[in-house]
């Protein structure tokens, strides 16, 4: 069997990079929903950089955040 070479990750294409790293994220993702932690993302619906939402296990919260003092105000809860 051939060994195969090491390649650090920036120097593999965006394709490789994301083959290794996805799997990965799932992972870590699933561990914060198991944990009752949440998963935040921006959503293409809201043009507002200062909304993001939250995953939990069980809902979604849209969620604004001010910059400034670091204050959340969930705007509306998906379930």
């Amino acid at each position: 069997m051939a060994k195969q070479r090491f390649v650090p990750i920036f120097e593999r294409s965006l394709a490789e990079q994301q083959e290794l790293v996805l799997p990965q994220i799932a992972r870590i993702q699933q561990e914060n929903l198991n944990r009752g932690l949440y998963n935040s993302y921006r959503d293409k619906e809201f043009d507002s950089k200062d909304i993001v939402v939250r995953i939990y296990a069980n809902r979604r919260e849209v969620v604004q955040i001010d910059a400034a003092s670091g204050q959340t105000k969930t705007v509306k809860v998906i379930r």
